[in-house]
């Protein structure tokens, strides 16, 4: 074998190992601990909660994008925190669990929502739809809402 693939293999080894080792708590217990911190591919941290507490979306990106999930249970959101970087190309895979009752997802420069950054399509629960949208080229927290229930359903969408 040569020299490079010996040290390619050697690496390989390794970061298999260091994976691995990632994938259970200090204790070896593979449960989720009530609050834990994900760090997406570009560096980008996001809390997840478990229960029924208000979190912040867990993002996965991959080059000029930000893809998520966020769900619409019992009138509210369960995030309360979007980050995507700056000019992503965002795509969330919103569910709206109520049933019989509409949401949506809309993001405004600000919590006076006149000023519309994206406005998703409200679908009546139970249901799930796609919602694709540029992020603004300007860093800063912005504001996002179901516009069927602007007062309960609100949160914060950071662009960094």
């Amino acid at each position: 074998m040569k020299p490079n693939a010996v040290l390619l293999v050697a690496l390989l080894v390794v970061s298999a190992g260091l994976l691995a080792a990632g994938c259970t708590a200090p204790d070896g217990d593979a449960t989720p601990t009530a609050t834990e911190t994900v760090t997406t591919p570009t560096g980008t941290p996001a809390v997840t909660e478990t229960g029924n507490v208000t979190t912040a979306a867990t993002i996965a990106t991959g080059g000029p994008g930000a893809t998520f999930a966020i769900a619409a249970d019992n009138l509210a959101f369960d995030t309360s925190t979007i980050t995507v970087p700056a000019e992503a190309n965002v795509t969330i895979t919103f569910e709206n669990r109520d049933d019989g009752i509409p949401h949506n997802i809309a993001v405004y420069t600000n919590a006076s929502a006149i000023e519309e950054i994206f406005v998703g399509e409200t679908i009546t629960g139970p249901d799930q739809t796609t919602y694709t949208f540029t992020a603004p080229e300007e860093p800063g927290t912005y504001f996002f809402r179901c516009d069927v229930h602007p007062q309960q359903m609100t949160g914060d969408f950071i662009v960094e």
